[in-house]
């Protein structure tokens, strides 16, 4: 796609401001957005949806209008922008995402033959838990506090956690319940059954959202949990890269370039998935030069040189 296509109203203004400022620069500029936006390591649509997310969080209302239409008359499903913009309340709360709802409206208000599906529909009807349980990691599934949660708790929104977040949500589950049950119960209900159950966005498309919206936030800690979890749930490593790498274009690299990258090859390093992404050749020199740098990001002294 063209700059134009991902900003059909500003991409021209923008443009005419920096030649006007200094030609040097707009040239440079929009070299680097349209190398980085069209792209073809992910697809269009999620592109846009990411991008839905990260105008959402960071509450950049014009830049999400622009977005919203362009996706629109690509012919990207409005119901589908939508719930990218609904599922950041989880990250943001009430008041960024209801703004954002607004912003959307008024483009639909522009677009109102639009073709949007129905979310309607009831996701938890077709689910069965015996069939949910065998997608569970087995130290989940033989966990004897398992049964205890589900008859107290009910299992719709545990079983989504303990899929999404093998071996980690059932001690947050737990931890909760210690501390304070009757917030567990609306934590579930509303989080891990309500908006992650939702079914509006497959988890790979939704997961790759909260990366990018993540990402945008600077949240280096949620970033490294939902890089993996959108690894597990079906993106490629290089989607995952794509979302880091467009993140730049609009945000800048202070949040990218290069603890997010670090943090990607270390987690497929530990999936074992890391040829998915470099070269055999390159994979042990890769991985000296990323614990190097993170050994100094954590202050632990190493005899890689800092030129490397």
């Amino acid at each position: 796609m063209t700059l134009e296509q991902y900003m059909p109203r500003a991409a021209g203004r923008l443009a005419d401001l920096f030649e006007r400022l200094d030609p040097v620069f707009a040239e440079v500029w929009t070299t680097h957005q349209q190398r980085l936006l069209s792209r073809t390591q992910l697809d269009q649509r999620t592109r846009m949806l990411v991008m839905t997310s990260q105008y959402t969080v960071t509450r950049m209302h014009e830049p999400l209008g622009e977005n919203l239409e362009a996706a629109i008359e690509a012919g990207v499903d409005p119901t589908h922008l939508l719930e990218a913009i609904l599922q950041c309340y989880v990250y943001t709360g009430t008041w960024i995402v209801a703004t954002a709802c607004e912003v959307f409206e008024s483009v639909m208000a522009r677009h109102p033959d639009a073709a949007r599906s129905d979310p309607t529909a009831d996701v938890n009807a077709g689910r069965n838990l015996e069939v949910e349980r065998s997608t569970w990691s087995a130290t989940d599934a033989s966990d004897v506090r398992v049964d205890r949660i589900i008859e107290t708790y009910g299992w719709h929104g545990f079983s989504n956690g303990l899929r999404l977040r093998p071996g980690h949500h059932i001690n947050l589950v737990d931890t909760l319940d210690a501390l304070d049950p009757d917030y567990l119960r609306a934590w579930l209900d509303a989080v891990y059954d309500g908006m992650y159950g939702r079914g509006v966005l497959d988890d790979r498309t939704r997961l790759l959202c909260v990366v990018g919206a993540t990402l945008a936030l600077g949240e280096k800690h949620q970033s490294r949990r939902h890089m993996r979890a959108a690894l597990r749930a079906g993106a490629a490593p290089t989607e995952v890269l794509e979302v880091a790498f467009s993140t730049t274009a609009i945000f800048g690299h202070p949040h990218v370039m290069p603890a997010v990258l670090d943090d990607l090859i270390r987690i497929l390093d530990d999936e074992g998935r890391i040829s998915e992404l470099i070269a055999a050749d390159r994979i042990d020199s890769t991985r000296a030069i990323v614990a190097a740098r993170v050994a100094r990001r954590e202050g632990v002294q190493d005899d890689i040189s800092e030129t490397r």
